[in-house]
């Protein structure tokens, strides 16, 4: 379902072309996108992996756009057999860290262990320690929502692949904008069963047949 036909669907859904709502509209989708990706943060559209450097003496490192860490692996470390591979860090709260590396100028080993310090419209902040006595490449898996549909941006894979949860979420979105509580009951029953479906879907997806017994 692209932006043009989702435009369409909410107004012949609710039987509303009114000016008010076709100037809301946007904000409607907006909201309705927003409230699948905290629903459905796992879905695959949302699933990024970004490369950067870990640098000498550096404890802090932004990650443009995340908004949750999945993990952080170190690519080709000392301490991996035969110096490659992936070494994963593993999280801690950030008073974790700064009981365990109280003092950040401090270099030691390579980092060990991560945690989220601060988020930003710019992106996560993590923290890792020992703080790197040398550089390493470090692959971050991270979560983000998609760029949404707009008159700009025609199609989305959360349109073209869950139409029905994204126009469910929609509707309800438009109900409560409506303040028509005759059709807002209605249409979060609708997405509920429509998200509730999709992580059926998903579980089977990220789950091995073999071992799943699926």
């Amino acid at each position: 379902m692209n932006y043009t036909q989702l435009v369409a669907n909410i107004q012949n859904f609710l039987e509303d072309d009114s000016a008010e709502l076709s100037a809301s509209i946007d904000q409607i989708i907006a909201q309705a996108e927003e409230m699948i990706y905290q629903r459905l943060p796992n879905l695959p559209c949302f699933r990024h992996s970004l490369s950067l450097n870990f640098v000498a003496g550096q404890q802090d490192y932004t990650i443009p756009d995340a908004r949750m860490i999945r993990q952080v692996a170190r690519l080709q470390g000392p301490l991996l057999p035969g110096g490659s591979g992936y070494f994963y860090l593993d999280h801690r709260i950030d008073s974790y860290l700064r009981d365990y590396w109280p003092d950040p100028s401090a270099t030691g080993t390579p980092p060990k262990y991560y945690s989220t310090k601060t988020a930003t419209t710019g992106g996560t902040t993590i923290t890792v320690a020992p703080t790197p006595s040398g550089n390493f490449t470090v692959e971050v898996d991270y979560i983000a929502p998609e760029t949404g549909l707009s008159s700009g941006n025609a199609n989305t894979w959360i349109g073209d692949n869950a139409e029905n949860v994204l126009l469910a979420a929609c509707l309800y979105e438009a109900s409560a904008f409506l303040k028509a509580g005759e059709t807002l009951s209605l249409y979060k029953t609708q997405f509920d069963e429509a998200v509730q479906l999709f992580v059926q879907e998903m579980q089977r997806d990220y789950a091995a047949e073999y071992n799943g017994g699926l």
